[in-house]
C-alpha cells in the first residue's frame, strides 16, 4: 500500500534577536534562511526525506537557483510565525517550492516565497535528472504536478492578498 503524505507542510518558528535589523524587524535576507530551514525539517520529519544523507549516498542534491520573495507585513523579535511549504511543480531536475510565513494568531500572510530548486550531480557539477524513487514522491505530493506551468509569481501573491488564503 502506498504511504499517503501531505502536500502543504507546516511548522513553527521564533523570530531571534540575531537575525533582525536595528528596528527589531526580522532582516529581509534572513527571510530565505527561515524558510529552507523549515522546508529542511518538514522534508526530515513528514517525508523521512533526509537531503543531506541523500547528497551523501548519491552525490546528488538540490541548489537553489532562484528565490522571488514578497513581503507583506513585518515580523518582529520574538514573534512566532508559523512557516507552509508545498511543493508546486517539479520536472525532471527542477523542484518548484512555495512557502508562506502566516501569523499563527489571525492567520495573515506574512510573507510569500517562490523557491526553484536544481538537481545536480556533485561531483559533475552538472544538472542530474530525479531517481524514479524521488519522482513518485514528487507526483504524489505536488499540489500542480509535474511540468513548469506558466504562471507568475506576481499573480500568485495578488491572488493571496485578495482571498487571503492559504496554501495551495
Amino acid at each position: 500500500m502506498e504511504k499517503e503524505y501531505s502536500k502543504i507542510l507546516e511548522s513553527k518558528a521564533l523570530v531571534r534577536f540575531e537575525d533582525c535589523d536595528p528596528f527589531g524587524h526580522l532582516n529581509n535576507g534572513r527571510y530565505i534562511n527561515y524558510y529552507l530551514n523549515a522546508r529542511e525539517d518538514q522534508l526530515r520529519d513528514n517525508y523521512d526525506l533526509d537531503i543531506y544523507a541523500l547528497g551523501k549516498t548519491t552525490g546528488k542534491a538540490w541548489v537553489v537557483a532562484s528565490n522571488q520573495i514578497a513581503y507583506l507585513r513585518e515580523v518582529k523579535f520574538m514573534e512566532t510565525v508559523t512557516i507552509r511549504t508545498c511543493l508546486r511543480w517539479y520536472s525532471g531536475s527542477d523542484l518548484m517550492m512555495e512557502g508562506q510565513m502566516v501569523d499563527p494568531k489571525t492567520g495573515a500572510i506574512i510573507s510569500v516565497i517562490w523557491t526553484r530548486f536544481a538537481y545536480i550531480d556533485i561531483r559533475k557539477g552538472q544538472k542530474a535528472e530525479h531517481s524514479e524513487e524521488l519522482t513518485n514522491l514528487f507526483s504524489s505530493v505536488a499540489i500542480l504536478g509535474e511540468g513548469k506551468p506558466a504562471e507568475y509569481f506576481e499573480d500568485r501573491v495578488k491572488e493571496l492578498r485578495m482571498a487571503s488564503v492559504v496554501l495551495p
